[in-house]
């Protein structure tokens, strides 16, 4: 793929991302429509990148954007509530050890470009994600870890545009934080 093409293929799919995360702070539904063509255009972005775990990921995102199309039908305020400490205890300890396992496989069986932050992102994002389609407050925590943390992972692949995508999503991550709490 030409580096052009890869270049509006990025930029389309920053502006889509972005689209969906303020949609979504806010709680209106066509969050998902942009989560879905967001996640479509990053699954190919991944893929030419050598970012596995991540283009993993796009899949799931593909899938949960339906489910969370499909599952939206009650207000925020209606169905939030906060999990106790242990239940993120168990996230976090469980996440690890899946992050080792995966960037261990990513670096032995592919030529990953970044075995252990493409694990990382992928797993948390996964948990985060699964919180915040159930409407967890606490997922928007998660997401300012990860977004941080995918910066330099996306900045390491000369992917630009979504580096700084993912300076905006840290900082939408803490306004979507303090908008459902």
């Amino acid at each position: 793929m030409s580096g052009r093409l890869l270049l509006i293929l990025e930029a389309l799919a920053v502006l889509c991302s972005i689209a969906y995360t303020v949609l979504i702070t806010e709680g209106i539904i066509w969050c998902w429509l942009f989560a879905l063509l967001s996640a479509a255009l990053y699954l190919v972005i991944c893929g030419q990148k050598r970012i596995y775990a991540e283009m993993l990921l796009q899949g799931f995102y593909l899938a949960t954007a339906v489910y969370g199309y499909q599952h939206w039908g009650r207000g925020l305020e209606e169905t939030m509530r906060q999990l106790p400490l242990n239940f993120h205890a168990g996230i976090v300890s469980s996440g690890l050890a899946l992050v080792l396992v995966s960037g261990f496989l990513l670096k032995r069986y592919t030529n990953a470009a970044k075995p252990l932050i493409d694990s990382f992102t992928t797993v948390f994002s996964v948990f985060a994600t699964l919180l915040q389609i159930n409407l967890f407050p606490e997922n928007w925590l998660y997401f300012i870890v990860i977004d941080a943390a995918s910066v330099y992972l996306y900045l390491s692949r000369k992917l630009y545009l979504t580096a700084l995508l993912f300076l905006v999503y840290t900082a939408l991550a803490i306004n979507g934080y303090f908008s459902w709490t």
